[in-house]
């Protein structure tokens, strides 16, 4: 059997730098079956990374290169409209192709997707692997019964979409091969490949990355991967059971006593075997493991280190990971523990340094103290500390940004943060699924306040049509997209993110003090603690102290 599968262009403004592993992987899967396989990986394919997408001409000849039994395309919910664009190619230039597509962007709202996209037969709902394998098999032998193969979205013969029952999550990571890279564009992620906040790894000749952990411990609101590891199957499949007496299911996580936010990993073995097929066949001297919070798992992460070291690999392979400030603060002696064992770089996510906001809207798990003991520990080791904040949560106001800056001035550091982006799949998307769509189109607003009254199908179709434009425009972060704050418009957001950026706190406060002499709204009026910071406040005092010496004399 004959497999495509296509990788769409992302984040054009620079040079690819990660390897498309779940076409890596799922292509592992085709070859161990005997079948052929192929990847379209466009965003290597672009022409000297100058934010072009690749000429259609290119995909059509690619495309049109064989008969394809099976298309899969994926990518991420940023790359939704060019998923659009080259559903269409496919369909054209492999009509006879089965055309399944997978991940996050179609995975929560899989329904919605294969309206959105008539040329898509079935979607993959979830972690792809063991439904992808049944499907090849079910395909392969021409059988095509879909209702056999858990985990799906498809169309049945009147075209209307049609669920087969959970994909419950894998339970043994080992059983997941390695991705293949002899059928991805090795040299360039080699090439790419690099944090340059990282000297190592830029510094190095041939650089890859990796990932091994699934889910994560944290239950942020704001991300996406928080669905992908647990599945939020009543979002998904709509409320009950899918078939009577049959419960949806779920993996869980007995040490930690949850069910819900599940993190797993392969063995330690497993990873180690997978870095050293990249030093012996391919000579890459430095790793990226993009593994969601690496530290989270004190226990795996101490037995991975002891491995890589009694194995020798700290001494010619250099990495760098993603980290959890709550578990180093636990345990900082991890830090050195990773440093010792060839670590480089440790990238946290912070989001903010004001409680209220980590508390309320966040809901990570952590607090300012784990914070400042994460950047401690990482000075102390003579690392660089690497975060990401982010602005515009729901109900952050001037004060919660005003103590994310004055963190980052009290610890000498830059800060560059990304504005809030609902993406489908997180919790605060479909907690404010309906005033994201308004901000799309106003009549949901008019018809939510009662002013029009329209029938269910007409309304359906609106929501429909904004949840479209909605996703088309999802950019990552540092585009214009829509907003859960209560308190700042896109445009105030976009402001006060530079003032952050250069610690302008003078603008910053100035810009507040206008805004509430404009409008009188709560959210602008800083409290007195930041008065050292404000020449306003300074100025208001100054003149105070004047007229009432010029009075009383």
């Amino acid at each position: 059997m004959n497999v495509l599968f296509v990788v769409p262009e992302i984040r054009l403004d620079g040079a690819p730098n990660h390897f498309p592993f779940w076409a890596g992987i799922l292509a592992a899967i085709v070859e161990q079956k005997g079948g052929q396989v192929g990847i379209l990986d466009l965003n290597a394919l672009r022409d000297n990374y100058d934010g072009k997408l690749v000429p259609t001409n290119k995909i059509v000849e690619e495309i049109s290169s064989e008969k394809w039994d099976l298309v899969g395309i994926g990518g991420l919910t940023t790359t939704y409209s060019r998923i659009k664009e080259l559903s269409v190619l496919i369909r054209k230039y492999a009509p006879d192709s089965l055309f399944i597509g997978g991940g996050g962007w179609s995975t929560y709202n899989p329904i919605e997707i294969l309206q959105l996209i008539p040329e898509l037969n079935v979607i993959v709902i979830g972690e792809g692997e063991t439904t992808f394998s049944e499907l090849y098999d079910e395909v392969n032998n021409g059988t095509n019964d879909f209702e056999k193969v858990n985990g799906l979205c498809y169309r049945d013969k009147n075209n209307e979409a049609k669920f087969t029952n959970p994909r419950a999550l894998i339970p043994d990571l080992n059983t997941v091969p390695l991705p293949s890279y002899d059928l991805m564009e090795t040299e360039i992620y080699f090439k790419y490949s690099s944090i340059p906040l990282s000297t190592a790894s830029f510094n190095s000749k041939r650089r890859a990355s990796t990932v091994w952990e699934r889910g994560c411990p944290r239950g942020c609101t704001f991300c996406s991967h928080n669905g992908m590891s647990r599945i939020d199957l009543q979002n998904i499949y709509g409320e009950g059971d899918r078939k009577e007496g049959e419960k949806l299911v779920r993996i869980s996580d007995k040490e930690n006593d949850t069910f819900q936010l599940p993190a797993r990993w392969p063995t330690p073995e497993y990873a180690v075997n997978n870095v050293k097929l990249l030093v012996e066949k391919y000579n890459v001297d430095f790793i990226s493991i993009l593994d969601e919070n690496m530290t989270s798992n004190l226990k795996w992460t101490q037995e991975f280190c002891d491995l890589y070291v009694s194995e020798g690999l700290d001494k010619t392979v250099k990495w760098g990971t993603l980290g959890d400030a709550p578990s180093v603060a636990v345990k900082p002696q991890i830090i050195q523990t990773m440093k010792d064992a060839g670590c480089e770089y440790i990238s946290f996510g912070f989001e903010s340094a004001s409680d209220k906001v980590l508390n309320e809207d966040i809901q990570k798990g952590q607090l300012r103290k784990h914070l400042q003991i994460t950047v401690d520990t990482i000075k102390k080791a003579k690392m660089t500390p690497i975060t990401t904040f982010m602005i515009g949560n729901m109900h952050e106001n001037i004060d919660d940004l005003m103590e994310t800056v004055d963190f980052w001035i009290e610890n000498g550091a830059s800060i560059d943060p990304f504005i809030c982006t609902p993406y489908v799949g997180s919790p605060i998307f479909y907690d404010n699924q309906d005033y994201l769509l308004q901000q799309y189109d106003s009549k949901l607003k008019m018809i939510a306040d009662g002013k029009f009254n329209v029938s269910s199908d007409i309304l359906k179709k609106w929501k429909l049509e904004a949840l479209d434009a909605f996703m088309t425009e999802c950019g990552d972060a540092t585009q214009y997209t829509a907003t859960v704050s209560q308190y700042f418009t896109i445009p105030e957001l976009f402001a006060l993110k530079e003032f952050m950026r250069t610690h302008d706190t003078r603008r910053m406060l100035q810009m507040a003090h206008q805004k509430f002499d404009e409008t009188g709204l709560p959210q602008w009026k800083h409290s007195e603690k930041w008065s050292h910071y404000c020449e306003v406040c300074k100025s208001r005092k100054q003149l105070e102290e004047t007229v009432n010496y010029i009075t009383n004399n």
